[in-house]
């Protein structure tokens, strides 16, 4: 199992490590790498991980055994097997407000394609013979304008 901390660890721990090859060659890198590998070199990068992820207010967590996340979070999720990740409340969309005129809009392109489908359709719903629905948006759209 391996928690996010472990993750961003080994992540910088190769940055570290490439960054050192690619400034003082394949020695310096071997030597950072020794040194991110030892006790002091983990410490010190666990406190570096704490220290940043403090300052921009994010908390590193694993949810392996659960938990409740009550504000943004920066977990691994799925590390233990398969886990379910599931809001504790509905964020409703706020329903955008439509003017009168465009409500008004609405009705009457409503009632231009009731018009245009009488004309447009047999009895039992089918097309007439020669018409498509682009036929008849054609015709509701000229009967919106007369309107």
């Amino acid at each position: 199992m391996v928690d996010a901390k472990s993750l961003l660890m080994g992540f910088s721990a190769v940055v570290a490590t490439a960054a050192a090859g690619a400034v003082g060659g394949p020695i310096a890198a071997a030597e950072v790498a020794a040194f991110l590998a030892s006790p002091p070199g983990r410490k010190l990068n666990e406190a570096l991980i704490d220290q940043t992820a403090e300052k921009r207010g994010v908390v590193l967590e694993d949810f392996a055994r659960g938990g409740l996340v009550t504000q943004p979070t920066f977990g691994l999720t799925g590390e233990a097997g398969p886990e379910f990740v599931i809001p504790l409340s509905q964020i409703p969309k706020p329903k955008r407000k439509r003017s009168r005129s465009a409500r008004a809009a609405d009705k009457k392109l409503s009632k231009a394609f009731k018009e245009a489908n009488a004309r447009y359709r047999k009895k039992n719903g089918g097309l007439k013979k020669g018409r498509t629905q682009a036929d008849i948006a054609r015709l509701a759209h000229r009967l919106r304008k007369k309107m």
